[in-house]
């Protein structure tokens, strides 16, 4: 940008002003800044001869070598050409510090001036650190902020000595060199051309402008002449007034209306009462001198910007209230306002200063100077919290600067001796400043802040410099986007700046290269720190490293889309940024993988399996840590900002190389087949190269599996693409014969505990009613669930993995049942126990622990979480459970085998004496009771079935044996103790068995049997009859005849039988029979006394009618009528041979009326079915009386049946009709 004055010649004078003798040698000079640029000063200003001979030894001492330390990056190359000044090279410190000098009297003449001697009262609360309170760096603070800071003389001298480094005695001198010099000088030159559209104030519709110019911060007044009845002037005039600083300066422009007196000749010219309302106003407002009244508008121009341009156009005229500016460009189609008009402006301001050096880079080079000493001062206090307030307590980390030739300079003399004590240690980091690595300890970043001191003083030097906030803003680029602690967001705000300057072409094209330049050596080093991303980004500041990430991206895409007129050749390739960030994300993770391998030992082939392992180990976990950390922190942002998938980038990459180490390894320490056959039989050999093999927690090769596990966790969230290019995919393949082995080795060891822990228990029991055995038993189960279940197998690799488990579970199962049978057994043949003990307290608890142990194989399934839709692994659970079960009900059969000679002694005398004491006191009551409190529910439950069937055989035995032998009061006890003996085993106050269960098959037909065995003769005649009652009411039941009969009880003791006919006969022939009905009292001998009676002989008739009545004497309260019957005959009558039995009918005596009259109207009839009995098997009484062969009256009533049935063996069926169906029998 432009400077203060510019001329052809060294001569060259504008106004009063002559050339200084400084601005002589530049012009001669290289520089390519300084070639054109005149320093001024006022010419009747004389310098002292120690000023002039201070000037003439910097100028000879310059140096045209290349500014390193003390400038910074930004410094000019000055070409050695000129030798006759007499340049020695060995002189380099001097000329640097000569030069440094010079600017140190540039910035502190720049700010002299703008600060009071008085001011403040001394230095400020934090001289040591920099200056007062911090404020808003960059090139947007205005001078607003910087004036309101109130800094003083001595605070701008502590600011520069510790911003240069120099000592009291050089701040004396170069004080006393800038007092001598006239302050900095500032001149506008302002033309007012015209003005359009405004008000009207006279009766005409025209007004009397003038106008009233100003610069805030200058006393001095311009006014134009007033121009009258015109709304259009044109003034075409021109100011000049010299300013100390532009920094706040304003142009103030007003424009009024001049009244006039009113004359008589005027009123004659008023057209309407507009026109005379606007001259009464007018003389009105010359007469109170409310001046207001006539302000036209104001036009409010800020000259900070301005510096050395011509800048002309049209301006809104405002209200005085109003401070904003409406500049509107100058065009032809213009178009003023409708409110108060418009006024053509033209303005240019010419700065004047004494400077030693003259040129933009200057102020780059003392910018970065004083970024640095801020950010020293930062680290060594601390950081800073809100409102830049330094922190109480001072940090111990330094803050050092690594040169180009390595060497490490302090900042500043307050933290040499901590610097020093670092560099003891040893203690040097790299950081990523462009050229010199710079390190700060800072917390958080630098957002562009800087003290009210130093920014002011940049403020000061930038106008001095005539520097417009363009030029400024790329200073403040270049210099803070060479800081890795440089806030991106800060960067960013930086960038959009410069957007909207290349939008207003506020940069020429040299300027343009050099924002380029910048910008292209700035998203490099950005690119070489994302290679680096972990030491830049640390995850360990998640919330510094994200913003600064996420600021980061945000540039980058802000410079590919809204910085397109610097495209091409910013970034380092001719592709998108997206890309550009995914090949360094690459770079870092290949980075990164190779110093992971590198780190760790064992990785040569020469080394062992072991230690090849060992390493493996590692690099996993390491790779784990950095998908973590890639899952939890930098995917996150990547994804977030640039729409990279890091995670899904990271993983194809780290688990390809991880499975080109791990799998080579694995299948040659294992050197198994993928499908080895599983074998039960392990030898000693080869189970101790299991042990050696297996994969087992806390093993190499298992943290190894485990780790693999994890990362492949991380993965599952990613699409199905990635999974499929993991490299890991299907890991468990290459553990197939670690798990092999592992399943060896640890069925075989189970089955060793097991034998040993059976061996030597004792069988005592716990309070939950098993022995230590099966504790342990149990334990082994639980123990092999948790390593399968820490293996986490998937049964897509091997399905059958887990069928084998079970199935070793399931044989670790029978193997204990048989152990626990097998010493059962041995104890029961070895001890001599009583004839009636039952088991023995350690038989007991083997069989709970038998019972115990079924269960726990019944519940494999839900042990291992596995579903149970696999029918082959329920059928093989089932399987084992039943062989359990089946092992320990053998095992109790035996012992029942054993005592069942006991309990046959024990019923046979219960029966003998009907007293059930023998077996239920003497025998079961006992030991029952011991069998209730120690075992288990379910053995219990199988024992008491067990003694219940045993004492059903024993039951049965006894009653056939005894059929024939015994009568009926014997059965009666065996029936009483068989009760009693049912009551026993089916309580209601405590376990036994259940009553459903109880009531079997062969218990009620044994119950049944001893019913009809217990019985009397008559009783069993009588039930004979009451089940052939019963047969005959059946419906499906055959019918010979029908009969019709009315029989009732008279009160007065008698029975009456009225038999009025027969009907549906099935005929013997086609001849129609002749038919009679016998009427008798059954069992005869409950009846004494009573004979049977019969009807009339019916000759030749198919339903012949009796109508007879007979008469019993029988009451109804006899003895016999309760449990008697009326048995009626149906016979046929034949004269040669003996009659046949056509069908019988029973009728309960009990069932019948009780009136009393034979008329009585309840009296019904009733039509009853006749058949003829079936065989004598099919009826239980029959089968009771046929076993007493020693009682008469049993045979005769056998006999007397037999003779009935027989009669009617030669029936003929008629199957005519249904009605009528007659089966033989």
């Amino acid at each position: 940008m432009g400077q203060a004055a510019f001329r052809p010649s060294p001569g060259a004078v504008f106004g009063e002003v002559e050339v200084g003798q400084e601005a002589l040698f530049l012009l001669q000079s290289r520089e390519e800044y300084s070639s054109v640029i005149v320093g001024m000063m006022p010419a009747p200003y004389a310098l002292t001869r120690k000023t002039r001979e201070n000037i003439t030894l910097r100028i000879t001492n310059r140096s045209r070598s290349t500014w390193s330390e003390e400038m910074g990056d930004y410094h000019p190359s000055l070409s050695e050409t000129d030798d006759s000044q007499g340049i020695a090279s060995g002189h380099t410190q001097q000329e640097r510090r000569d030069t440094a000098e010079e600017q140190l009297v540039d910035v502190f003449y720049s700010t002299f001036h703008h600060v009071s001697e008085a001011a403040g009262g001394g230095a400020s609360p934090e001289g040591e650190g920099g200056g007062g309170g911090g404020a808003t760096g960059g090139p947007d603070s205005g001078a607003e902020d910087t004036q309101s800071s109130g800094i003083n003389i001595e605070e701008l001298r502590k600011e520069l000595r510790d911003i240069f480094k120099v000592d009291d005695d050089t701040m004396v001198r170069v004080e006393e060199e800038v007092r001598a010099k006239e302050p900095p000088q500032n001149m506008v030159h302002i033309t007012i051309h015209e003005a359009k559209d405004l008000r009207p104030k006279t009766s005409k519709d025209t007004s009397h402008p003038y106008c009233i110019v100003k610069v805030s911060g200058c006393s001095e007044i311009f006014k134009t002449k007033v121009l009258s009845d015109t709304l259009t002037p044109s003034w075409e005039l021109q100011f000049s007034i010299g300013i100390p600083t532009l920094c706040d300066a304003k142009l103030m422009v007003e424009v009024w209306h001049k009244p006039q007196e009113v004359a008589v000749e005027q009123l004659g010219g008023v057209k309407n009462f507009q026109a005379l309302s606007r001259l009464v106003r007018d003389a009105a407002t010359s007469f109170q001198m409310k001046g207001t009244r006539n302000l036209l508008g104001s036009v409010n121009v800020p000259l900070a910007e301005m510096k050395n341009q011509n800048i002309e156009g049209w301006y809104d005229l405002v209200k005085i209230k109003e401070e904003e500016v409406n500049q509107i460009p100058l065009r032809e189609n213009f178009k003023p306002s409708k409110k108060r008009g418009s006024i053509r402006i033209g303005q240019r301001v010419s700065s004047f200063a004494q400077l030693n050096l003259i040129g933009p880079h200057w102020f780059d080079a003392f910018l970065n100077k004083v970024v640095q000493h801020h950010l020293g001062y930062l680290s060594n206090y601390g950081n800073f919290s809100r409102g830049s307030k330094r922190w109480s307590k001072r940090s111990r980390s330094s803050t050092r600067c690594i040169t180009d030739n390595g060497t490490s300079n302090s900042w500043n003399s307050n933290v040499n001796a901590i610097t020093n004590k670092d560099n003891s240690k040893g203690t040097t980091s790299i950081g990523s400043s462009i050229e010199n690595e710079t390190v700060w300890n800072l917390s958080m970043p630098w957002k562009g802040t800087l003290s009210n001191t130093s920014q002011a003083i940049l403020s000061h030097y930038a106008a001095t410099l005539s520097l417009t906030t363009p030029f400024t803003t790329l200073s403040w680029w270049k210099v803070s986007s060479k800081f890795s602690v440089t806030d991106q967001s800060f960067l960013g705000h930086l960038l959009k700046a410069f957007q909207g300057f290349i939008g207003k072409n506020c940069y020429s094209e040299e300027e343009i290269q050099e924002i380029r330049s910048s910008l292209k050596t700035w998203t490099s080093v950005q690119l070489d720190r994302i290679r680096k991303l972990t030491f830049h980004f640390p995850s360990s500041t998640k919330f510094v490293s994200y913003n600064q990430l996420k600021g980061m991206l945000s540039n980058f895409y802000f410079i590919e889309t809204d910085l397109q007129i610097l495209q091409p050749k910013i970034f380092p390739k001719d592709v998108s940024v997206t890309e550009l960030v995914s090949e360094a994300l690459m770079d870092f993770t290949k980075s990164w993988w190779e110093s992971s391998l590198k780190n760790h030992g064992g990785t040569s082939p020469s080394a062992s399996d072991n230690q090849q392992l060992e390493t493996a180990v590692s690099v996993a976990g390491e790779v784990f840590s950095f998908l973590s950390d890639v899952c939890s922190f930098y995917h996150d942002v990547f994804f977030r900002e640039a729409r990279i998938s890091y995670l899904r980038l990271t993983y194809i990459l780290l688990t390809s190389e991880l499975a080109a180490q791990v799998r080579p390894l694995l299948l040659k320490i294992y050197r198994v087949p993928t499908k080895q056959k599983y074998s039960h039989a392990i030898s000693a050999a080869k189970h101790s190269e299991a042990d050696q093999l297996s994969l087992e927690a806390g093993a190499p090769d298992w943290q190894l599996y485990k780790k693999l596990e994890i990362i492949q966790k991380i993965g599952e969230n990613l699409p199905d693409e990635v999974q499929t290019q993991s490299g890991i995919r299907g890991y468990h393949h290459w553990f197939f014969g670690g798990v092999i082995r592992w399943q060896e080795r640890l069925f075989a060891r189970a089955r060793v505990i097991v034998t040993k822990e059976v061996r030597r228990d004792e069988f005592e029991m716990d309070s939950s009613g098993i022995s230590s055995s099966a504790s342990g038993a149990k334990a082994n189960m639980i123990i092999i669930r948790n390593s399968w279940q820490k293996l986490a197998w998937p049964d897509e690799i091997d399905g059958d993995m887990a069928k084998r488990l079970l199935q070793d579970l399931c044989g670790l199962g029978t193997l204990y049942t048989k152990l626990v049978i097998t010493k059962l057994d041995l104890s029961l043949r070895e001890e001599s126990l009583p004839e009636f003990t039952f088991l023995t307290l350690q038989t007991c608890t083997g069989l709970n622990n038998i019972e115990y142990l079924q269960q726990e194989v019944e519940g494999l399934l839900e042990l291992f979480e596995l579903t149970d839709d696999d029918a082959e692994l329920r059928f093989l659970i089932a399987k084992t459970s039943s062989k359990m079960e089946g092992s320990l009900l053998l095992f109790m059969d035996n012992v029942i085998r054993k005592i069942k000679p006991t309990l046959w002694k024990a019923v046979v005398n219960s029966c003998d004496t009907g007293n059930e004491a023998h077996l239920l006191q003497e025998i079961l009551d006992q030991d029952l009771c011991i069998l209730e409190q120690k075992l288990r529910d379910k053995n219990f439950q199988h024992f008491l079935m067990k003694i219940w069937n045993v004492l059903i055989v024993i039951f049965r035995d006894i009653v056939e044996g005894y059929l024939t032998k015994q009568n009926a009061e014997y059965f009666k006890n065996v029936y009483k103790v068989l009760e009693r003996t049912w009551c026993f085993f089916t309580p209601c106050d405590r376990r036994g068995l259940d009553p459903q269960q109880a009531h079997s098959v062969e218990y009620q037909s044994l119950k049944k049997n001893l019913c009809n065995l217990k019985m009397p003769t008559e009783s069993l005649i009588a039930k004979y009859y009451k089940e052939r009652y019963e047969e005959l009411q059946r419906a499906n039941s055959l019918c010979s005849a029908e009969i019709v009969v009315r029989i009732f009880f008279m009160r007065n003791g008698k029975l009456i039988v009225q038999v009025v006919m027969v009907r549906d006969i099935v005929k013997r022939s086609k001849k129609k029979p002749n038919t009679r009905v016998q009427i008798k009292l059954v069992p005869s001998e409950w009846f004494p006394g009573v004979c049977s009676q019969e009807t009339r002989t019916q000759r030749a008739s198919d339903a012949p009618v009796f109508d007879q009545n007979f008469e019993f004497s029988v009451s109804r309260t006899d003895f016999g009528v309760q449990a008697g019957h009326l048995l009626m005959i149906l016979k046929t009558c034949h004269r040669f041979h003996s009659d046949d039995v056509i069908g019988e009918t029973v009728m309960p005596l009990e069932e019948l009326p009780l009136v009393e009259s034979s008329t009585d109207s309840t009296i019904i009839y009733k039509v009853l079915k006749m058949n003829v009995p079936c065989d004598g098997d099919d009826y239980t009484a029959i089968k009771a009386l046929k076993f007493r062969t020693w009682d008469k009256n049993a045979q005769t009533f056998l006999q007397a049946r037999h003779v009935r049935t027989s009669c009617c063996a030669g029936c003929i069926v008629n199957t005519a009709d249904p009605w009528k169906i007659l089966t033989r029998r």
